[in-house]
């Protein structure tokens, strides 16, 4: 009888603690991670300057996809993830398979913050193990996820307020020394002509610049986070439209102006690809100490991110389970006494905890981790837009809600084609050929086994 009653509908509606102020925040802090502070680098090496045309397409889509998730979300605020609208309107096998594939992709983008922890602690002790800082990071982050949404809120609150600050200095510095014709010791005078030197705005040619989107797409990874907050949002209404029309405005400040940024100060053939091209940038301002502040602020971000990731993948696990019948799904589909999903999130934290491990195996375990995490989320993103398709399709217009995908259904469908139109390029890239495949792979192989578990059934 207690198990029955921690699947009842009181016991699985999680507490509305996360204020306006919390879901901004939260949303901000979705949209700012390693894959900015560490990955640009990659991407500057791969596409040259033509990575800021690279930031602003991959931007516009995925704003059209939350366009398309904002309007699923407002139409049943009852359902927790989006795998529920996945269920919904695409099947019960399609939902398991892409949320155990949300799931894991959450961890997997965890285990890559996880890594990039130990690579920006090395630049204060240059032989610290890279495994040390992301397994003490991983420990206190799940304390803080089992006392509350509300202090998990909080803590995105501070650490999304230091890296929007940090990235708004940083990009006022640099405008400023622009203007003043300010000069770097280490590159020389911080230009525009730093955009077109060695061979130009295309100056690695379309193979470069179609390799630089692999990085690129990891940086956005985060930013359907505000459709998981539903829950436990005071106002979802007001709060998730607000965050949603606004993201243009993050888009545009926190990734085009901030790497345009560091390509004034830094020739991008001397970008730094192991280590954070902020930090690089600032350094040579001459600025007392500002290479170290800012390593600090890199640093919060990949704590805040890991933070992000055990919050959503916790979620994502109980919601998944919630309505299960075996041991497993009775375990992980229940909530404690604080209305939080305990176990799903000791279980989700460690699995990320594997990170620290790999580190020992793999000699470049960011940039594998980043290309999986990468290819999982392009399949995941396909099959959302997909749902939403066939959530206008079978939804009279009557019961639409005002929050609507502009001009549906061509935006769906171009969308949806960019998506596929990523995962045949990550294909094509040999680099980024085997995480690609592997996303397939274990994909086809949740299918198979979900309909052979239902069968046997």
């Amino acid at each position: 009888m207690k198990q029955k009653k921690s699947h009842s509908s009181k016991d699985i509606s999680m507490k509305r603690s996360l204020t306006n102020t919390h879901i901004q925040l939260i949303a901000l802090g979705g949209t700012i991670g390693t894959g900015l502070f560490l990955g640009v680098g990659n991407s500057i090496e791969l596409a040259g300057p033509a990575v800021i045309l690279i930031y602003t397409l991959v931007g516009f889509f995925l704003f059209l996809l939350m366009r398309a998730l904002g309007e699923l979300i407002l139409s049943d605020l009852n359902k927790n993830t989006y795998i529920d609208f996945i269920t919904q309107y695409l099947g019960k096998v399609i939902g398991t398979v892409t949320g155990y594939l949300y799931w894991f992709s959450w961890l997997s983008l965890g285990m890559a913050e996880l890594t990039a922890l130990g690579l920006y602690f090395r630049y204060w002790w240059h032989d610290l193990p890279l495994w040390l800082p992301g397994s003490i990071t991983l420990i206190i982050l799940l304390m803080i996820n089992l006392i509350s949404a509300k202090v998990f809120g909080n803590m995105e609150f501070s650490f999304a307020i230091i890296k929007i600050l940090t990235i708004v200095a940083f990009v006022l510095l640099v405008f400023y020394l622009l203007i003043t014709n300010g000069s770097t010791k280490l590159y020389g005078a911080i230009s525009f002509s730093n955009l077109f030197k060695d061979g130009g705005f295309f100056a690695k040619g379309a193979n470069g610049f179609f390799s630089g989107f692999q990085m690129v797409i990891f940086s956005f990874i985060g930013v359907e986070l505000i459709g998981l907050t539903a829950a436990e949002a005071q106002d979802p209404k007001k709060t998730i439209v607000k965050a949603i029309n606004e993201l243009p405005v993050r888009i545009i400040l926190f990734y085009v102006l901030a790497i345009l940024a560091i390509l004034l100060v830094i020739p991008w053939k001397q970008v730094a690809i192991n280590d954070s091209p902020f930090v690089q940038a600032l350094g040579a301002t001459g600025i007392k100490n500002a290479a170290c502040i800012i390593n600090f602020v890199v640093i919060s971000a990949a704590i805040s991110s890991t933070n992000t990731f055990i919050y959503s993948g916790g979620r994502l696990l109980f919601s998944l389970n919630y309505h299960g019948q075996s041991n497993f799904a009775k375990c992980m589909g229940q909530l404690n006494k604080r209305q939080l999903p305990e176990n799903a999130l000791l279980f989700s934290t460690l699995l990320i905890g594997i990170a620290p491990i790999m580190n020992l195996f793999l000699e470049n375990a960011f940039h594998f981790i980043a290309a999986t995490s990468t290819s999982m989320f392009l399949i995941i993103w396909s099959i959302m837009i997909w749902a939403h398709i066939r959530y206008r399709k079978q939804t009279p217009e009557q019961q639409l809600h005002n929050f609507r995908m502009p001009l549906y259904p061509y935006t769906d469908y171009l969308v949806l084609g960019f998506f596929i139109t990523m995962i045949g390029l990550l294909l094509w890239v040999p680099k980024d050929r085997i995480p690609m495949i592997s996303a397939l792979v274990i994909f086809s192989i949740l299918i198979l086994s979900i309909k052979f578990i239902k069968k046997i059934k």
